[in-house]
């Protein structure tokens, strides 16, 4: 089957729409993480937060293609270099995993609807990961296994939480809460580290908000998304620590 014309998610390159009876004899293979692996950012929902906030830094881009907000978990500090992922394809233990990395090689693209209507949404996947030897997502019949049923309900909370996380964002945008900032590491030993586009929410700002607003944000449960955000950013000095610890583990060349 023909990859699809839609844009493909960060990370991944080829998508080719998830057929019931054409790849029911296929299945997943042994998990790896080595996708990955130069990826530095990855976009995370509202509604983890919490749970990564003790892991690694949770800061905001602009999209490239709506100039919209959005969250992404920082992964590295430099350009093609994700701290969190080894040679082998493992995550760091104890470390959360982001949706956006658990439900790869699937994912939902949307096909833009020439006479207007609302974008048809398809289940997609990375060309070439599916295997005839993997566990299989569905029976003979096209029935779905536990397997895909639960990679369904990673799927379908993932696009729950998209547009809660679009509110969020929409909302710390209309407060004018967002500043610029710059992720600058400077170890003893080795090369300064920088990344910048960052944006985080300016605590002073954040003080100032009016009690309606406080009211709802509270009520929405995005104050506490918004406080995980800020502690979040304390584990900047942890990816500097990574950094370093890999660099020394690194051959020089």
């Amino acid at each position: 089957m023909a990859a699809t014309a839609v844009r493909a998610p960060l990370g991944y390159k080829k998508l080719v729409p998830l057929n019931r009876e054409a790849h029911a004899t296929l299945g997943l293979g042994t998990p790896s993480h080595l996708w990955c692996a130069a990826l530095n950012a990855v976009h995370l929902n509202a509604a983890e937060f919490a749970s990564a906030a003790a892991s690694f830094p949770i800061a905001f881009a602009r999209d490239d293609n709506t100039g919209e907000f959005v969250p992404m978990a920082v992964l590295g500090l430099r350009s093609a270099e994700n701290l969190f992922v080894d040679g082998k394809g493992q995550w760091l233990p104890r470390s959360y995993v982001p949706a956006y990395v658990r439900r790869y090689p699937f994912c939902i693209a949307e096909i833009p609807d020439r006479e207007g209507r609302p974008p048809q949404r398809l289940v997609c996947f990375e060309d070439g990961q599916l295997q005839a030897s993997g566990e299989p997502l569905f029976d003979a019949g096209g029935k779905a296994t536990p397997l895909w049923d639960n990679t369904q309900r990673l799927l379908e909370a993932i696009e729950a939480s998209r547009q809660q996380t679009r509110v969020l964002c929409k909302r710390l945008e209309s407060l004018g809460l967002f500043t610029a900032f710059e992720a600058l590491a400077l170890p003893r030993l080795g090369k300064r580290m920088r990344l910048q586009g960052l944006f985080r929410v300016d605590e002073e700002k954040m003080n100032a908000i009016p009690g309606k607003d406080l009211r709802v944000m509270l009520r929405k449960g995005e104050l506490k998304a918004t406080y995980a955000h800020l502690i979040s950013l304390e584990n900047f000095a942890v990816l500097m620590e990574l950094a370093v610890e890999r660099d020394a583990l690194t051959p020089a060349g």
